[in-house]
Parts: C-alpha cells; sequence; structure tokens
C-alpha cells in the first residue's frame, strides 16, 4: 500500500510537475470532499425527503398498498414499505387488524404528529383486544362495519341489490312444501362448533320442537350428497350448492359474535337464495333488513319452544310464510335505508375498494392537518361489541369460555396501553 501511494505521488508530481506537500495538501482536499459525499450520502439515507405525505401499512399482507396514490382533489400521498421505516417521514400508520400485533407497534406513538387508522371488517373474536375500548382509542381514525365508523361497510356481504329480488335460486312455495316429504324444514350448516354466541346450545334445543337438518361438523344428523362433501367450506357460494340449500324452508343463521351492524354472509346467503332466515347477532339487524318481515328474529321468542310453536304455524299458512319472501315473490325492498347505504358507499361490497377508500380517507386528513394537532379518536361506536351474548338466553353466559377471554383481553388491553401511552 506504502509503495502504491509512493507511485501515485511520484507520477502526480512528474505529471503536474507539484512539489510533494503540494501533492499531500491536494490530496487532502479530495479525501474531505469523498467524506463529505459519503457523509451527506448516508444522513439522506436516515430521512429520505418525497413530495407528499408519506403513509405506511404497519401490518403485513393485506392490502400492500405501495408508490403514490391519487385522491380527490387532486391529494397525493406516497406509501412506502414497512420494512422502509426509518429512511421517511412516516406521517400515518395503517393496520390491518386480523394481523395486528400489539408487541410490534410503530413505536413512540406520537398522537399529536402521526396518524393511526384501523382497518376492521371480522368477528368480535378475531382480535378480542379490539372489544375494549382503550384499545380502540389508541387509534386515530376506522374503517369498519359499524356506520359510526370513519368509512363505514356495515353491507360488506351483500353483493348487490339484484341479488335480494333474484329468483335466479328460488323456490316456490309449492315446491317447498312438496320437498318436506325428504327434507326438513330447517337447515343448519356450522362446523366452527364453540362460538360465544352458543348458536349450537340454541340448536340443540330447537330440535327437541321440531325436525333440522344439521350438516357440517356441528350436531351432524345428516350427510351432504356426495359431491359437496369436499371442502365445502370453500364452496359455499358455488351455484349447484346454493341451489341445494334453497329447497329449505328457513335456515339457523346465528352470527359468532354480537356487534352492532356485524351482518355476515349467514343472513344475506338466506336473503339471497330465499330462504327464510332465523336470525340471531346484530342488534341492529331491523335496520338492514330488506322489509319488516325479512327474517326471523330469535330475539321475539326469547325461548325455542316459541320459535318452534311460530315456525310450525308458518309451515301449515302459507300466507303467512310468503310475507317473509315479498323481496322474491314480489321483488319487493321497502327499507329505503338499504337502499340509499348501498347507493352512496358503494365501496363496501369490495373489501379491495374499502381499503383504497380508507387510504384516501387518510390522505385527505394528512393534507387537512399539515399545521393541525390531531385530536380525532376511535371510540366505542366504530366497534360496538358487547361481552358475549347466548342466542339460547340472550344474555351474559358466565361459564361461557369466551366470556373469561373477553376478560383476560381486558386485562392485556390495560397493559398494551399503558406501555403504548409510556413509551418514550
Amino acid at each position: 500500500m506504502c509503495n502504491f501511494l509512493r507511485i501515485c505521488v511520484k507520477l502526480t508530481k512528474k505529471v503536474l510537475r507539484l512539489t510533494f506537500y503540494e501533492v499531500i495538501y491536494i490530496g487532502l482536499i479530495f479525501f474531505t470532499i469523498f467524506f463529505i459525499w459519503v457523509w451527506i450520502n448516508e444522513e439522506s439515507k436516515i430521512t429520505k425527503k418525497v413530495d407528499n405525505p408519506v403513509i405506511m401499512w404497519w401490518t403485513s399482507g393485506f392490502p400492500g398498498t405501495s408508490g403514490t396514490i391519487s385522491c380527490a382533489n387532486n391529494m397525493k400521498c406516497d406509501f412506502v414499505k414497512n420494512t422502509d421505516n426509518e429512511l421517511y417521514n412516516v406521517k400515518a400508520y395503517l393496520f390491518y387488524a386480523s394481523n395486528i400485533k400489539f408487541d410490534n407497534l410503530p413505536l413512540p406513538r406520537k398522537p399529536n404528529e402521526v396518524i393511526w387508522g384501523l382497518y376492521h371488517e371480522e368477528s368480535p373474536r378475531n382480535v378480542e383486544e379490539l372489544l375494549h375500548e382503550k384499545a380502540l382509542s389508541l387509534f386515530n381514525y376506522s374503517t369498519t362495519f359499524s356506520r359510526y365508523s370513519d368509512v363505514p361497510f356495515p353491507l360488506q356481504y351483500l353483493d348487490s341489490l339484484d341479488d335480494i329480488s333474484s329468483t335466479k335460486y328460488f323456490k316456490p312455495i309449492s315446491l317447498k312444501i312438496n320437498l318436506l316429504k325428504e327434507i326438513s324444514p330447517i337447515l343448519y350448516l356450522q362446523s366452527d362448533c364453540e362460538t360465544a354466541t352458543e348458536r349450537d346450545a340454541y340448536v340443540k334445543e330447537l330440535m327437541k320442537f321440531i325436525e333440522i337438518d344439521s350438516y357440517g361438523a356441528c350436531l351432524n344428523n345428516k350427510e351432504m350428497p356426495k359431491k359437496f362433501r369436499e371442502d365445502y367450506l370453500n364452496n359455499l357460494n358455488e351455484e349447484e350448492f346454493l341451489h341445494y340449500i334453497s329447497r329449505y324452508m328457513f335456515v339457523v343463521a346465528i352470527e359468532n359474535g354480537v356487534c352492532d351492524d356485524y351482518v355476515t354472509e349467514k343472513f344475506w346467503r338466506a336473503i339471497k337464495i330465499g330462504t327464510v332466515p332465523i336470525y340471531f347477532g346484530s342488534p341492529t339487524i331491523r335496520d338492514w333488513l330488506p322489509n319488516n318481515k325479512s327474517a326471523i328474529l330469535i330475539e321475539d321468542f326469547p325461548r325455542p319452544k316459541q320459535m318452534s310453536d311460530y315456525l310450525k304455524m308458518l309451515l301449515n299458512n302459507n300466507n303467512l310464510y310468503e310475507e317473509y319472501v315479498t323481496h322474491k315473490t314480489k321483488k319487493e325492498i321497502s327499507n329505503k335505508r338499504l337502499i340509499n347505504e348501498l347507493k352512496i358507499r358503494q365501496y363496501q361490497i369490495n373489501a379491495l375498494d374499502v381499503a383504497s377508500k380508507f387510504e384516501c380517507f387518510i390522505c385527505e386528513k394528512l393534507h387537512d392537518n399539515r399545521e393541525i394537532k390531531v385530536q380525532h379518536i376511535v371510540n366505542k361506536k366504530h366497534y360496538n361489541c358487547p361481552k358475549p351474548i347466548s342466542a339460547l338466553t340472550l344474555q351474559v353466559n358466565p361459564s361461557n369460555d369466551w366470556v373469561y377471554s373477553w376478560e383476560v383481553a381486558k386485562k392485556k388491553v390495560d397493559d398494551i396501553y399503558d406501555q403504548v401511552i409510556s413509551f418514550k
């Protein structure tokens, strides 16, 4: 190395006719310039400057947006990947609840500088910490199935208004009555048997008073045709399968959790095929019924015996039964709230459109709040799921494991909240 430097110095002196000290001086200048260039380059890696506010989906997987998005009024934001967290001045972190890890959050939390947004479409048992308002309050904005969310999607499982009135799968009442010679009047199809709503307990009691064909793993008493047995859970919306289950007059549609506006495919599939749902779940279900009598609500018949008596009355009176399927027989949809909801918020029937809508909502907030302190926080109305309620008793069952885990989650939330708030 020393020999190499001597050779460089001699060549430089010979070519430029400089003294030894002049060569050393020039070398120091070049070395200093090179050092400054390297330092500036490394500093630029610490915080990269971009023209638009920066947003990051902190959770992995869905939806994986990257690059620049353009929203209303030509507002733009840049999405960067989680791995680039330290390279950018991130102004908003978005979280997909199903993939959230509370021991891996972008701390320290800067509530007056950085927005946290929550996307949550799943049932209350999916992320039990979010059943508690203290956890929700860590976020500034939300997109959930609640109508009170910042970007709401209560109709996420309804594909279109046409599905409600279409007779594609609907079987006439006369045919269904005739089919009672070979099938029961009620369908129960579940393979998730341990739920917060204790739906198996309800159906087991109802079976004492009226016949029910129970497919799937829960309370199974009847086999599906061979063509449906393999992987039926991933083929619930296949045309042949929908035609098969539409032969039933009623279907038990009990959600696995109770939350305002949480209405799943269990309900909307029954509406789509023209089978009357025996429903329990969302306390706000009446707001989303196509017509006043589009479902039989368990809360109106507090005991299974009462429910069976009412069902038998409908089985013996075609006119009374038909009052529950006028969305098929007369193509009636009298619920203006339902119609307007889908017209105003067309994005909600597609999960990716919901995510895009939420991203632009946050982007617009960043543009609006560049000089404003963030004050808005998510509250219980954005995701209102009370302590688990049993379909059988319409009350909280203290011996239900999900009630216990609800309590455990509440204690976890206290720790999570304290760690986030106190983190410096």
